[in-house]
């Protein structure tokens, strides 16, 4: 049945492309800001490797809503369209976006994911109800949080979801799953062309991402677009949406960007030396080495 499933949505994708001549995306999410109230050791954005020169700024919505506009011009639609971070209920604006986005016909489905240490308030909560959107909530409630006035307030925040009946989805206890596995060493390199293919076909972290009005294909890509050093293969992937101002190129720039066999922020990540069944959302301590590039 999941193959029928997937081959049947493989291939309305393809009669639509054929029909508009404009891409779809399966999944794509729009960082809200790289800051967070938790300091995940394995966390798939790599927070505690950003310092405070290279967070994000948390968006406006003014800044969304000009980003989303001309995306949306040069796709034919989203299926799923998720606000992550860092930790999205950072930004006041949260409420303003979820409910612009869920007016937008090309969306189809929102998400937003959180880590429960901000309860959300009438406003965010009444734009939840919207049908198109639901909630991916993570339970740290048994973490030891080191950052000062914050807590965990998991039970708090579910309860809210079910009393208003928004939608969510828990992961952790859905597959009763309390571990991590740890992220690839990332540092500027170039690989085999093999490898990296293989790698992008593996990888978990690819999700398309909108990182301060630019497109880029994964989690891990934030951090290296942040933090790192770029290659001029990578200056050349990025696609600037907030720039742009003629919709035919960004809608080709979009179309190439989502053929290629493996992204050039694939030459970053070695996962040589993945560990499983770590501790799930342990937090990063005073003294512990945070390695930023190559160790």
């Amino acid at each position: 049945i999941l193959i029928i499933y997937l081959f049947t949505k493989r291939s309305y994708s393809k009669l639509r492309f054929f029909i508009t001549h404009k891409p779809t995306f399966g999944l794509c999410e729009y960082l809200v800001t790289s800051r967070c109230t938790l300091n995940c050791k394995y966390c798939n954005t790599r927070i505690p490797e950003f310092s405070p020169k290279t967070h994000t700024s948390i968006a406006t919505f003014e800044e969304f809503k000009a980003d989303l506009d001309k995306f949306l011009k040069a796709v034919d639609y989203i299926n799923i369209f998720g606000f992550v971070g860092g930790e999205p209920l950072l930004d006041k604006d949260l409420h303003k976006m979820v409910k612009y986005a869920s007016k937008q016909k090309k969306i189809k489905q929102i998400f937003i994911a959180t880590n429960a240490t901000i309860l959300p308030d009438e406003k965010l909560i009444n734009v939840m109800k919207n049908k198109k959107v639901a909630i991916q909530i993570s339970d740290y409630s048994h973490v030891k949080i080191y950052k000062p006035n914050v807590t965990v307030k998991y039970k708090d925040f579910k309860n809210i979801l079910i009393k208003n009946k928004i939608r969510f989805n828990n992961y952790q206890e859905k597959r009763s799953s309390n571990t991590w596995f740890s992220l690839p060493e990332v540092y500027k390199d170039k690989q085999e062309e093999s490898i990296v293919t293989k790698q992008w076909k593996n990888c978990v972290l690819i999700c398309n991402i909108i990182c301060e009005g630019k497109l880029l294909p994964c989690t891990m890509s934030v951090h290296i677009f942040k933090n790192l050093e770029h290659t001029k293969e990578i200056n050349e992937e990025i696609i600037d949406i907030r720039n742009s101002n003629n919709q035919e190129k960004l809608k080709n720039e979009i179309i190439k960007f989502l053929s290629v066999q493996h992204s050039a922020f694939c030459e970053y990540c070695h996962f040589n030396n993945i560990q499983h069944n770590l501790p799930c959302g342990e937090q990063v301590e005073e003294g512990d080495e945070i390695r930023i590039g190559k160790p």
